[in-house]
This record gives C-alpha cells, sequence and structure tokens, in this order.
C-alpha cells in the first residue's frame, strides 16, 4: 500500500480512499459531465458486493463516492475500512466492493464517533450497471467477471457489530 502526498491511502489494486482537503474533487473526468446521486442509508441498508462495468459489458468503470455526513463502512477487493466524513472513496473498476453506514458508537482515530447512518453521493466515468460477483479477487479485464447468479442476500455488507468494527480496526 502506497500512500500518496494527500491525506489519504492508496492500494495496491488502484483504489483509494482521500480525506479532507485532499478529496475536494470538482470535475474528477474529463470527457463525463458530473452526475451524483444521493443516499442516506442506514446498518439496514447493506448493498451486495459488485463492481461496475459499461452497458455495453466491453469496459471496467470507476466509481467514486463522497461520504458527506457520519461513517461509512467500505469493503473493497475484500477488506473493510471505516470512512469518515470528507473521505472521497475511488474503486478502481473491477475492484469488487459493497459499502454499508458504520454501526453506532464506533469511535475512529481522529475522535469522530459513528452514528450508525451516513449520506453519500456516488458517480462513475461513464455509464454503468450494477453486476454483483460473490468474489472479492480484483477482476482486470470486463471479459473475466463471474456473474452471481444466487440471491443477492448472499453478498450484502456482513451486518457487523460496533464491537466487530472495532476490532477489525485494531
Amino acid at each position: 500500500m502506497e500512500s500518496p502526498p494527500d491525506v489519504g491511502v492508496v492500494f495496491d489494486h488502484g483504489s483509494r480512499i482521500t480525506h479532507g482537503d485532499a478529496a475536494n474533487v470538482k470535475k474528477p473526468f474529463d470527457a463525463v459531465a458530473l452526475t451524483m446521486h444521493e443516499l442516506s442509508p442506514s446498518t439496514d441498508y447493506r448493498l451486495p458486493r459488485h463492481i461496475h462495468m459499461s452497458i455495453d459489458t466491453t469496459r471496467l468503470v470507476d466509481e467514486r463516492i463522497m461520504i458527506l455526513h457520519g461513517v461509512g463502512l467500505v469493503e473493497m477487493a475484500g477488506e473493510v475500512f471505516a470512512v469518515a466524513p470528507g473521505s472521497l472513496v475511488t474503486t478502481v473498476g473491477g475492484v469488487p466492493h459493497t459499502f454499508t453506514a458504520c454501526p453506532a458508537g464506533v469511535r475512529l482515530p481522529h475522535g469522530i464517533v459513528s452514528t450508525g447512518t451516513f449520506t453519500m453521493v456516488y458517480e462513475y466515468e461513464e455509464p454503468t450497471s450494477f453486476f454483483p460477483t460473490k468474489s472479492t479477487t480484483v477482476v482486470k479485464n470486463a471479459a473475466d467477471y463471474e456473474p452471481w447468479e444466487g440471491s443477492l442476500d448472499e453478498i450484502k455488507f456482513p451486518k457487523l457489530t460496533a464491537g466487530e468494527v472495532s476490532r477489525k480496526g485494531e
């Protein structure tokens, strides 16, 4: 894992979590008009693990998620992270990921305590759809995607307690 000069972390698979001023992205993609949608999920809102590809399924698509309020939990390539408000999560196309709210009562290193809810906005580098996957292995080529055919409940972000999240962060 390499740390950029900004506040944040870049992972070996190319995804990153950026916090504070370093996350202030006004126009992340030159060729795409910025369109963002807002969600205010709780720990009951648990997305299935997925990747993003172009509508014609020929290209992997990047996603950016900004945590506006509260603390989010993100799983990227099988690793779970608590993400503070003001952080930008950039998920490189092909990296399996999922989100939920961090359970209430988790204290982050800089003093923020999670409330069990969070608000996020997200955008994609081009139009995409939702491609569920059970795998946590990074897909390097859209043709290598193995679709999940089972119940989406089986690949949702696991319901974690505050204690379980805190132990993962130790």
